[in-house]
């Protein structure tokens, strides 16, 4: 296997990993983090002064 057939297998591996992760996850478990994700690109943007 080439370095570009590893990339290609990896970037495919990747890309299932937030699809199982919420499949996972229970309806309240993925309220809380997308609070959480939510508030922190609010404090992002505030440090950054976009807000």
């Amino acid at each position: 296997m080439d370095k570009e057939e590893l990339s290609r297998y990896l970037a495919k591996l990747g890309a299932k990993g937030g699809k199982a992760t919420a499949q996972r996850l229970t309806k309240e478990q993925r309220i809380e983090r997308a609070r959480r994700a939510g508030k922190a690109s609010q404090a992002k943007a505030k440090k950054r002064g976009k807000l």
